[in-house]
């Protein structure tokens, strides 16, 4: 978890307003093992698409668009563990207090900015919420890039069975509760907060293994900055990168040595660079990216493009092989 002023969140132009997301996905039939499948996944030019993919399946399971959620909820070991939409530039502030109706100066908010990485139980307390803790929310930008505002969150009831959650205006006005069900075999539970209502949007946890989409990346550890890229933020998947781009040995050599991360971001955006003298993306071809999942399947993933066939970015194309 970083904390920056929220003077120093740098959203770049290069990247483009958020702004209209559909589905333009068609389903590939499903491979079998040791063939090649080349997977064009679009997230639109103005990156507002959030894609959900099957490797398994070689499809978009199911897509949104970034505004349709604001945080994620999911049950670990007892706690409730919070995750932020970043793809609309949204921060946290963790204020440790208990009293939901503390005057809050929103001036003197030290933001706190997800780490892409993901979840650690260790050492990301603060993107768990605490019963009753008074968590500041800001929402973002909308498709304009203009602010949709602050709010006050706090969670007020936890068993196994559901969240409930109390959200206001920061100015206090406004209040609601928000009910959010565990749903048997999700293992993220999407809210609106703006619409004040749970969204499942995500596919049920064993139907997919990839989230093609914009999201903030921290550049040198620190720098908030708006990228397109894939995550795997479930907890059945985990990512090996390698430079060693041989489909052949990586078919047949034993993974059983390999060190898997379990970070989100393993995939991440850095497959392709922007050259500013040309203001256009290029794709690093050496790296191969070797996917385990939980139940014992094993993908290799190289990318290949990130534009359509009319030069408009946004078209996350890449080739899979199940070994």
């Amino acid at each position: 978890m970083k904390r920056i002023n929220s003077t120093v969140l740098i959203l770049v132009a290069a990247l483009g307003a958020l702004s209209g997301c559909i589905e333009r996905e068609l389903p590939v039939p499903v491979r079998t093992p040791n063939q090649v499948n080349l997977v064009e996944a679009n997230v639109g030019s103005d990156y507002e698409s959030q894609l959900f993919f099957s490797l398994k399946n070689n499809r978009v399971e199911a897509s949104c668009k970034q505004r349709d959620w604001c945080i994620a909820l999911r049950e670990a070991s007892g706690t409730s563990q919070l995750m932020l939409n970043s793809g609309r530039a949204m921060k946290t502030r963790h204020t440790g207090i208990n009293e939901f109706n503390t005057p809050i100066d929103p001036n003197s908010v030290d933001w706190e900015i997800m780490e892409p990485s993901g979840i650690n139980l260790h050492d990301s307390s603060s993107l768990q919420l605490q019963l009753n803790e008074l968590v500041l929310v800001d929402l973002g930008l909308d498709e304009d890039n203009e602010s949709l505002g602050t709010l006050r969150l706090s969670l007020i009831g936890f068993d196994d069975e559901s969240w409930l959650l109390r959200v206001a205006d920061l100015e206090e006005t406004n209040s609601d509760t928000i009910t959010v069900q565990q749903i048997d075999g999700y293992e993220w539970h999407q809210v609106s907060l703006i619409d004040r209502m749970q969204r499942q949007i995500e596919p049920p946890a064993e139907a997919w293994e990839l989230c093609i989409t914009q999201y903030m990346e921290l550049l040198d550890g620190e720098i908030p900055y708006l990228v397109v890229g894939i995550l795997t933020p479930t907890q059945r998947v985990r990512v090996f990168e390698t430079d060693e781009v041989d489909w052949d040995t990586w078919k047949t050599n034993s993974w059983d040595e390999l060190v898997f991360s379990s970070s989100w971001n393993a995939i991440g955006y850095d497959w392709k660079i922007f050259d500013l003298s040309t203001s256009s993306y290029s794709v690093d071809f050496d790296k191969l990216y070797c996917i385990r999942t939980e139940e014992g399947r094993e993908f290799m993933m190289r990318m290949l493009d990130f534009y359509d066939a009319n030069g408009n970015t946004g078209n996350v194309t890449f080739e899979v092989l199940e070994r």
